[in-house]
């Protein structure tokens, strides 16, 4: 087996593309259908504040073409406030709201907090979560920020119920705790894809160039997404402009390193460009 690769970006209304991954006169709303002749995927950041709207949803589905994948973000009102206590019928509306994307749908991101920690009402709340909510057809990755959840019984959790954990690079994760990760679930992969999240560590004041070098990391990740390769049949990998500075960037050289295809370019880039 050899996976396929989803490669694209956190988001994609950033007018500092402009120019530089979009055309010049793109208009907030051209900007996805321009996007999705570039990269097959996107992460839908927008969800984590709110069930999007039905006219949302349905603009988005038919702005891509049929091979296209969309990622999603629940709504924080499920793992935020809630923490996953008397959250089934919020997340019930988000899964319903977003069913008609159909096969468009590549996965559905689970982000806690960074303060939700592995304590036993905790543990309770988000296991029993998984083990009543997860919906058939529909991808799940489970993203936790506090790096003490990640034991045995985590794992176990995962293989009987069949959802991935994020392996994340940021603020709330080194690159060393997302190799554990990776190790781990190549070695006995709870679901039949991987769930890749490049994020960066510290905002910038413009994304419209390449501004960090990243190539440590980028060696690693190599690493990490060989190994995990032959393991799935999908990877979804997301980058963020705080990861380099410019998430199209980032996407292209992680295809190169892989021998994938890469996208052309929309723009001339340079690296530390001024």
């Amino acid at each position: 087996m050899s996976a396929r690769f989803w490669f694209g970006t956190s988001s994609w209304n950033y007018k500092d593309w402009a120019g530089v991954f979009y055309s010049p006169a793109v208009s907030p709303k051209q900007m996805l259908a321009e996007y999705a002749r570039i990269f097959p995927t996107v992460e839908i950041d927008s969800t984590y504040y709110g069930i999007p709207r039905a006219t949302s949803v349905e603009s988005w589905r038919t702005s891509v073409g049929d091979g296209f994948r969309f990622s999603l973000k629940t709504p924080s009102s499920i793992t935020h406030e809630r923490r996953f206590t008397h959250a089934d019928r919020v997340f019930a509306v988000f899964l319903d709201r977003i069913r008609p994307l159909g096969e468009k749908i590549g996965a559905v991101l689970l982000q806690c907090p960074p303060d939700f920690g592995p304590t036993r009402d905790n543990r309770n709340a988000l296991f029993g979560f998984l083990e009543t909510e997860l919906p058939a057809g529909i991808r799940i990755a489970l993203e936790l920020r506090d790096e003490r959840w990640y034991e045995a019984q985590l794992y176990a959790h995962a293989r009987v119920n069949h959802f991935t954990l994020a392996i994340t690079e940021g603020s709330h994760a080194s690159i060393t705790h997302a190799a554990r990760i990776a190790a781990e679930l190549a070695a006995d992969p709870p679901a039949d894809f991987a769930y890749i999240r490049w994020l960066g560590d510290q905002a910038l004041p413009r994304y419209d160039r390449v501004q960090l070098d990243r190539s440590g990391s980028m060696d690693a990740w190599e690493r990490m997404l060989r190994t995990i390769e032959p393991t799935v049949s999908d990877i979804f990998a997301y980058a963020s402009n705080d990861y380099e500075g410019f998430a199209p960037a980032t996407v292209r050289g992680m295809l190169a390193r892989l021998g994938q295809p890469v996208p052309p370019e929309t723009a001339e880039l340079r690296l530390f460009d001024a």
